[in-house]
């Protein structure tokens, strides 16, 4: 139950280092089409389509239900090809992503995560979409709030699709036992009266902890950051070290060390469905594995307020590289408009992922699944409380490598969250001050 050390060396290696010198420099004064496809295998049988690549940072499942989408895009058409090529995983992703425009080959569809594909936007290398919308595919295919949020000065760049927020998941087993009410914690205040209610109570034997931390993703505590009122920054004016932002990371630091009702876990999932917490917030995205891999009842709730919501968007979308050839471009489109109306319902069907258009919206099979488990419906409603990352997570590339050096801090040694998120202020200002010129250019109103 312990989590893994982070180093800041090795944190802002990598795709943050590859990614942000990508920001900086960008592809701006080459001429449209001049860089060439990735390479790839085509099979014979397609050999005289168009081909189209997709790079994809989806793994397992997710990486077998988008293969299958794909397969049957394939099927429904006999002028395109697409070719899916993985990656585990969004930073393996972004390192080769900011390597290819080196050499001057891309992919043509890319799954970029909600925070990075803000950077690629302001290397210049994504394409503006809104011009390919006509009468037989509008915008309005898409959940107004996700396409919003990939829209820059009434441009589209980014379209939705495997969006997710946080929920509040719990043991209905530990919670009936203990004389808790069936329900997530209405405040964080809630929250620690009822991990002091817990306390000492043993589940198959074992004592428990009310809440499981994680360590890798300063996702959740950009939400929790929130329901304090505080944030990470108000634009691109940093708000790490306000009152209310230390509050939220000083509730966290209690409710581990002082009342010793949670802890900094190394998989989340695994502990919970192991009944080693009776709480986790995670992802909508990972309804679907914990209803497999949990063996009792569990509920799902909105996210805990404190002084106001604290519900961050995430997941990720979808990009068509600019410096691509106009026929490949336009072939990619197909591609989108095949994934907006038959493959959205069936992504959001087989991996928990948010519907993100209306097609899915629509879907009877989605809404009978949510009928039948409403922990699905949970997700969907909560997004009337939902907002995105905050501009300086978006914008400034090492603020998520260094929040979790801050994170890892306070979770795991105690340390204070004051001091905390001080000396990450001061380690990010220069970050900030190097890519505020490109931000107040490009997407500053």
């Amino acid at each position: 139950m312990t989590g893994t050390s982070f180093s800041r060396r090795r944190l802002l290696t990598g795709a943050t280092a590859a990614v942000a010198g990508l920001a900086l420099s960008g592809c701006v004064g080459r001429m449209e089409g001049d860089y060439a496809q990735v390479s790839g295998q085509v099979p014979e049988r397609f050999g005289r389509r168009q081909r189209v690549v997709l790079w994809s940072a989806f793994t397992a499942h997710n990486a077998e239900v988008l293969q299958t989408i794909i397969d049957g895009f394939n099927a429904a058409q006999q002028d395109i090809y697409c070719e899916i090529q993985l990656f585990p995983g969004y930073p393996a992703l972004d390192s080769k992503l900011a390597a290819s425009f080196a050499v001057g080959q891309v992919p043509d569809l890319v799954t970029l995560s909600d925070v990075n594909w803000n950077r690629y936007f302001l290397a210049e290398t994504l394409e503006p979409l809104s011009g390919y919308f006509d009468a037989g595919f509008r915008a309005d295919a898409f959940h107004p709030r996700f396409l919003a949020e990939g829209t820059i000065r009434d441009q589209v760049y980014w379209l939705p699709w495997a969006r997710s927020t946080p929920l509040f998941y719990y043991n209905k087993e530990i919670f009936a036992a203990a004389g808790l009410p069936d329900r997530g914690p209405k405040t964080f205040t809630e929250l620690r009266e009822w991990g002091r209610q817990l306390k000492g109570f043993k589940y198959r034997g074992s004592p428990i902890k009310m809440r499981g931390y994680t360590g890798k993703d300063d996702w959740y505590f950009q939400g929790s950051s929130w329901a304090f009122d505080g944030s990470y920054s108000e634009g691109m004016a940093s708000r790490l070290d306000s009152e209310q932002t230390v509050a939220a990371l000083e509730f966290d630091r209690a409710f581990i060390h002082d009342d010793q009702m949670a802890y900094l876990a190394g998989d989340i999932n695994a502990d919970f469905a192991a009944g080693v917490t009776a709480t986790i917030c995670n992802s909508t995205g990972a309804l679907t594995s914990l209803l497999k891999a949990a063996e009792f009842e569990f509920g799902a709730a909105f996210l805990p307020e404190q002084d106001a919501p604290g519900v961050p968007t995430g997941g990720s979308g979808l990009a068509i590289m600019r410096n691509s050839t106009k026929t490949r471009k336009q072939a990619t489109w197909e591609l989108v408009k095949y994934l907006a109306d038959k493959g959205a319902p069936e992504w959001s069907l087989n991996t928990g992922y948010l519907p993100v258009t209306t097609s899915s919206l629509n879907s009877p099979k989605i809404k009978e699944r949510n009928a039948a488990t409403p922990a699905y419906q949970v997700a969907q409603d909560q997004l009337t409380r939902a907002r995105q990352a905050d501009v300086m997570r978006r914008y400034v590339n090492e603020t998520i490598s260094e929040m979790l050096i801050v994170l890892q801090k306070v979770y795991a040694s105690n340390a204070d969250p004051r001091e905390a998120l001080r000396e990450a202020n001061r380690t990010l200002g220069p970050a900030v001050q190097r890519v505020l010129p490109k931000y107040q250019r490009l997407v500053a109103s």
